[in-house]
């Protein structure tokens, strides 16, 4: 056989083809975020989702981890032709075609963080989930719906997002496409267990429906917002960002908590609920401002008042990138922040029109009444409700125009009863009360937890113990530290002498 003789041959196959299906195929589900099916895949592979999105569809999600939220029409297409599923459903999976603004779906979006501590930290985003949901699902993913920011609720089960670990109590993070390991997207970080849970604290009906107002505006771009009409969505990120910026910023504590108090009495809300708007999350937050837009002009001066918190102009200069235009929209929307609030006569005599006593019923229960302190109470409110002015109630009460003042101030937050009484300045808890719950806290660790005590006073007795008076609690009946010793604390003891000891002067030995 020579080697000019010709031989007939073919052209080999390719040995990697420039466009192949991936191994393996996860089917996604209705309301699943692209990114949890993606990183899931990326796991079935015992890939990064790094090298994943890089090599098997040439989107490099170092620089932009978030670019699922709004693919490109060639990085839909390159994803379909790879794994199979249309395009349309694809989409679906992602934000295309929803409204953005104001970093609208950044992570705790609603929560006090963004404005006590602005800083973000890179160890993962931040997401609260729902984990009955994650308890039903066959395969457990991430609903499209928690990873816009400041979803608090799940709107099937109506009950609260959970953003700790059942398990170590930990926030819940995960990492997205940039991770360079490999990532069980539902599971927690730090001690490895799921997040399903069975069980979920109930939500309020008013929480549940002003969400589903957000979100359908956040799809559409306008709200409808109650009292006002249609708002455009960038503008009702605006309103939200100032009515909670009032509430965080700049505010001292005990003003924060009175507004608290009062949010919780005219929704009716439990001691959870009240919990959650001292705790600053997506849920209380919700809350507020279900209480603030129900009616703009008459609770949010009352906010105003009892935060004492700057009014409009104030509240505007804490946002740098307010145009002019958004500026006009949101006084029209927070005129009643921009009103002069009322002084004198007018901060306070819609308080006294509105007692159903006339003037001459209340001189007569004045009359009836045992203790000196009610009786001058109900004469000063007998002679304003009559018309007198202030010096003149004070005059006929014998008391200062500061102390009518004072009462008035307290029967507007809490009503009448409660300024006919005087503060005694008594503790929350009974003596019998208190015991009880340092033997609770003493008996074992697990219970000397704050909120523990607010939630076990609450169980027990009935009492809204404050954050501050669980805190005492705490440090007066905690454990001590193991191999620590205390010391017991001497509030006198006897006068040493400054200089030697005078000798006796008398015979020690008479006689001798």
């Amino acid at each position: 056989m020579l080697r000019s003789d010709l031989f007939a041959v073919s052209a080999m196959p390719e040995a990697f083809p420039a466009r192949a299906m991936l191994p393996v195929h996860i089917e996604p589900a209705a309301d699943e975020a692209l990114v949890s099916w993606l990183v899931q895949l990326s796991w079935a592979l015992r890939q990064s989702p790094l090298m994943f999105s890089r090599h098997g569809f040439k989107v490099d999600a170092a620089g932009d981890p978030e670019w699922w939220r709004r693919p490109s029409a060639g990085q839909l297409a390159t994803i379909a032709e790879r794994t199979g599923v249309e395009q349309a459903r694809l989409k679906a999976m992602t934000l295309l075609g929803w409204s953005v603004a104001r970093d609208d779906e950044g992570a705790q979006r609603f929560t006090s963080r963004r404005w006590t501590n602005p800083k973000p930290r890179r160890k993962g985003r931040r997401v609260d989930v729902c984990g009955q949901c994650l308890a039903e699902d066959e395969r457990p993913y991430l609903r499209r719906l928690w990873l816009l920011g400041w979803i608090g609720v799940c709107p099937r089960h109506r009950t609260r997002l959970i953003g700790e670990c059942p398990g170590c109590r930990c926030p819940i993070r995960f990492k997205g496409l940039n991770a360079k390991a490999p990532v069980d997207l539902l599971a927690c970080q730090k001690c490895g267990r799921g997040l399903a849970c069975l069980q979920g604290q109930r939500a309020s009906d008013r929480s549940v429906d002003l969400q589903s107002l957000l979100v359908a505006g956040k799809k559409t771009g306008v709200v409808l917002l109650p009292g006002v009409g249609e708002v455009e969505w960038a503008t009702m990120m605006a309103v939200a960002d100032m009515l909670l910026g009032m509430i965080w910023t700049g505010v001292a504590t005990q003003h924060r908590e009175q507004l608290f108090n009062r949010i919780a009495r005219e929704l009716d809300l439990g001691w959870e609920d009240r919990l959650s708007l001292s705790l600053g999350s997506n849920y209380g937050s919700l809350l507020m401002l279900d209480w603030l837009v129900a009616d703009l002009p008459h609770r949010l001066p009352a906010a105003i008042g009892i935060l004492k918190s700057v009014r409009f102009e104030g509240l505007l200069g804490r946002h740098n990138d307010i145009d002019d235009d958004m500026a006009a929209h949101l006084r029209t929307i927070l005129a009643a922040a921009i009103a002069t609030p009322a002084v004198g006569r007018g901060a306070w005599r819609s308080w006294i029109d509105s007692l159903p006593d006339s003037a001459s019923e209340l001189r007569e229960r004045a009359a009836r009444e045992r203790f000196k302190h009610r009786r001058q109470r109900l004469t000063a409110f007998a002679a304003l409700k009559a018309g007198a002015t202030v010096g003149e109630a004070a005059a006929i009460a014998r008391v200062q125009q500061v102390s009518v003042y004072r009462w008035l101030d307290r029967g507007i937050e809490h009503g009448l009863e409660a300024a006919l009484e005087r503060p005694t300045g008594k503790p929350v808890l009974t003596s019998a009360q208190s015991e009880a719950l340092a033997q609770w806290i003493r008996a074992d660790r697990a219970n000397q937890n704050r909120h523990a005590i607010v939630a076990q006073a609450q169980a027990r007795f009935g009492i809204e113990l404050s954050l501050d008076i669980a805190s005492n609690l705490l440090r007066k009946h905690r454990d001590r530290k193991p191999g620590s010793v205390r010391r017991r604390r001497r509030l006198w003891g006897p006068m040493k002498p400054r200089g030697p000891r005078a000798k006796p002067t008398h015979d020690l030995a008479p006689g001798s």
